[in-house]
């Protein structure tokens, strides 16, 4: 009877447990979706709103062409040509703007020292501020799951203080020693009550949300300090092994959301 009875108990905490992995599975999985779902929704907005006008304008100026060249009209034809070739190189520059927020075909060549040089150098020529960006991991090789993670972090980071924090300056420090890899991102803009952070109505702390879903993910430490006026600190580190062992979960986050 007594084996019966610690038996029971034994299969009861074994279903438990089993139910919570579940329970915590579903929970991983429904965020990986809703974060997929956002993006689709992000680049579906970009497409529309920029890159689809900018479409939708190049396909008028074509009729118009096709139009005065039935009329042999040359010289008004060449005009609307002419007129509409920044048109076009605007269009390429915003396909290759996206094509690198989605993944920078450089990462896997140059490295993510040098994308990241490249990111800044974008961010810095479009907004007025300063980037102070230093790094000792340009001699080490970080696993594809490790590095995708920190420039997918780094860019929803800074995209973030660009669009919410008033910001003039960012540091951002990717250090690494034997077994970690430390990012630390700082601005001086202005800043936020860190008592109300998990206040969901506040748009720029669900971007900062979001950056910690993805840390958590693969195993990180995150942890921030704000203050109104004061600005704001990111501090992030992976341990080097555990890194190592996670799947990879590749996906953008919606950069500034």
């Amino acid at each position: 009877m007594g084996k019966s009875k610690k038996y029971n108990k034994t299969k009861t905490t074994k279903k438990i447990h089993s139910e919570f992995e579940e329970s915590a599975i579903r929970d991983f999985y429904k965020k990986i979706l809703l974060i997929q779902e956002n993006e689709r929704r992000r680049i579906s907005r970009d497409l529309h709103d920029e890159t689809g006008q900018m479409v939708i304008a190049l396909g008028a100026a074509l009729n118009i062409i096709e139009r005065e060249l039935k009329k042999e009209n040359i010289k008004k034809a060449m005009k609307v040509i002419n007129e509409n070739r920044e048109l076009i190189q605007n269009i390429a520059k915003k396909m290759k703007t996206m094509a690198f927020n989605l993944r920078p075909p450089a990462l896997d060549i140059l490295g993510l020292s040098a994308v990241l040089r490249e990111f800044f150098s974008q961010c810095t020529k479009s907004n007025p501020i300063k980037i102070e960006f230093k790094e000792s991991i340009k001699d080490i090789n970080l696993n594809e799951n490790l590095e995708i993670t920190l420039y997918r972090i780094i860019q929803e980071a800074v995209t973030n203080i660009l669009k919410h924090a008033k910001a003039s300056s960012v540091r951002v420090d990717l250090t690494h020693d034997k077994s970690q890899v430390s990012l630390l991102i700082k601005d001086d803009g202005r800043g936020f009550n860190i008592d109300e952070y998990n206040d969901q109505a506040d748009i720029r702390k669900m971007g900062l949300r979001g950056i910690k879903e993805r840390v958590v993910i693969i195993g990180g430490e995150f942890s921030i300090e704000s203050s109104l006026n004061k600005g704001t600190t990111l501090k992030i580190s992976f341990s080097l092994d555990k890194a190592s062992k996670q799947d990879s979960v590749d996906f953008d986050l919606g950069t500034g959301i």
